[in-house]
């Protein structure tokens, strides 16, 4: 499966802001 760059970006916003949800 491959992610275009806007895709891959918005993907790693999403893990992103899960990680920060999850440290607080």
């Amino acid at each position: 499966m491959t992610f275009t760059p806007t895709q891959k970006e918005l993907f790693n916003k999403n893990i992103e802001a899960l990680g920060n949800i999850l440290l607080k």
